[in-house]
């Protein structure tokens, strides 16, 4: 009777449990904050959330001398998901090791979090805010970021420009977006600024996407968003969100495309190079022809350079995702980001693989002559490129149904790599090659 009893009290809350399982992903995407206050609240709310991806266990050193809470989730996201020689692609952090970049880091990380707003990524903008703080800049600062770049120099406002433009438009760079660069940067500087927040990007994709949680604790302090907000920043207008009404243009015709990926052999790149020597010396042992456009551009950063080399062929050739699903996701984000040099290698890469051109046009179109799981796999790119910040626990759940956690994690990175790829080669204007040299086995 006992037992009887208890199952019967307990079984409305079993089957309430039962039905919250059942429950799907919500297709929702995240509020995003409109001023100061809002944005506390939604850093501080992330510390709480689950990941889209299950995070892997906390390993018995981690867990070691009681700092479990700041490990760093994209860290472990990305080193349990993915192939370790895909560590230098698109999905960085806001940090370097190469000597040769001088981007201060002040500007860099102001710079990050005008990117970070722009495709609101809650993650990486908690991160950033942490950053500024430790660096000295108040709250109001910060907050001047997202409404008065008047209150930062010439040089920080150039940045801030050209981050808000790559990340929100970059279908759109001009010669005139670089050359006003000119002003404050030299063309190694603007070289690594225009990579720095292409990769900018990149990361914001990867880690929004999986939906990681804010860390409660970073080394020797508490991870907190609480300070209170001066009367000034309690309410205004941003001007680093990005446009929920935006809309990109259709989609050019076959021609139109072919028309410009001729005119693209023929352009100028906005800046100089380092030069013959520079770029041999971050090729690889071996390696038979030139090095393509974007890696000599790269030279001016030789450890940088030489990883984005290796890392840019093992994200083609290797990894658990079929290599022709991510040549089509690089096609299918190149499409809509208008990175024509980007198209020109996509199309040369789905080439390699015996996937003709009729075929690649295709990927753009309905996608109907695709197995399901690559159709999911290319409408996911496509909203990721076009609408970071919209992406939902929908939208990996479906991945999930056709696809292991480390293809959805690659299929996610690979996405995030191709914008990169797409902002870089786009924004410097580069010229399409006959061939190249690397990732082309």
């Amino acid at each position: 009777m006992r037992r009887t009893f208890c199952l019967g009290v307990l079984a409305p809350f079993l089957l309430g449990l039962s039905a919250l399982a059942a429950e799907p992903a919500s297709d929702t995407p995240k509020p995003i904050p409109v001023a100061r206050p809002e944005i506390k609240q939604r850093l501080e709310e992330l510390k709480h959330r689950q990941p889209r991806l299950p995070l892997p266990e906390l390993t018995e050193e981690e867990r070691a001398g009681g700092e479990i809470r700041s490990i760093v989730n994209n860290g472990r996201a990305r080193q349990y998901y993915l192939p370790a020689a895909w560590s230098g692609g698109g999905g960085g952090n806001n940090r370097t090791s190469d000597p040769a970049m001088t981007l201060d880091a002040v500007t860099r990380v102001e710079t990050f979090w005008v990117v970070c707003r722009g495709n609101n990524c809650h993650y990486c903008l908690g991160h950033q805010e942490l950053g500024l703080a430790s660096r000295g800049l108040s709250d109001d600062q910060i907050a001047a970021l997202d409404v008065d770049w008047s209150q930062f120099n010439r040089r920080e406002q150039l940045a801030f420009t050209l981050a808000r433009k790559m990340t929100q438009t970059p279908h759109a760079m001009q010669d005139s977006d670089v050359e006003a660069l000119r002003e404050e940067y030299k063309d190694k500087q603007i070289v690594e600024l225009v990579y720095t927040i292409a990769r900018f990007n990149s990361t914001n994709r990867w880690t929004d996407s999986l939906g990681l949680p804010q860390e409660m604790a970073r080394p020797n302090r508490a991870v907190a968003f609480d300070q209170p907000t001066s009367e000034q920043f309690q309410d205004y207008v941003s001007i680093a969100t990005p446009d929920v009404n935006a809309r990109r243009p259709e989609l050019e015709s076959r021609s139109d495309v072919e028309a410009a990926l001729s005119a693209c052999r023929q352009r100028t790149p906005r800046v100089a190079f380092a030069g013959d020597e520079a770029v041999r010396a971050i090729a690889p042992e071996g390696t038979a022809g030139p090095l393509p456009q974007w890696a000599q551009a790269m030279a001016y950063f030789p450890a940088t350079g030489a990883s984005q080399v290796l890392s840019y062929a093992a994200l083609c050739n290797e990894g658990r995702l079929p290599n022709d699903v991510k040549a089509k996701i690089a096609f299918v984000s190149a499409r809509h980001n208008r990175s024509w040099y980007a198209v020109g290698h996509a199309l040369d890469r789905l080439a390699a693989l015996g996937i003709s051109a009729d075929a690649a046009f295709a990927l753009t179109d309905d996608g109907e002559q695709l197995p399901a799981a690559e159709r999911e796999a290319l409408r996911f790119a496509a909203k990721l490129t076009l609408t970071a910040y919209a992406m939902t626990d929908a939208d990996i759940a479906r991945l999930r149904e056709l696809y292991s956690d480390h293809e959805v994690a690659e299929i996610v990175y690979a996405t995030c790599a191709a914008n990169s790829f797409d902002r870089f080669t786009e924004t410097l204007n580069l010229p399409l090659e006959a061939e190249t040299a690397v990732a082309s086995n």
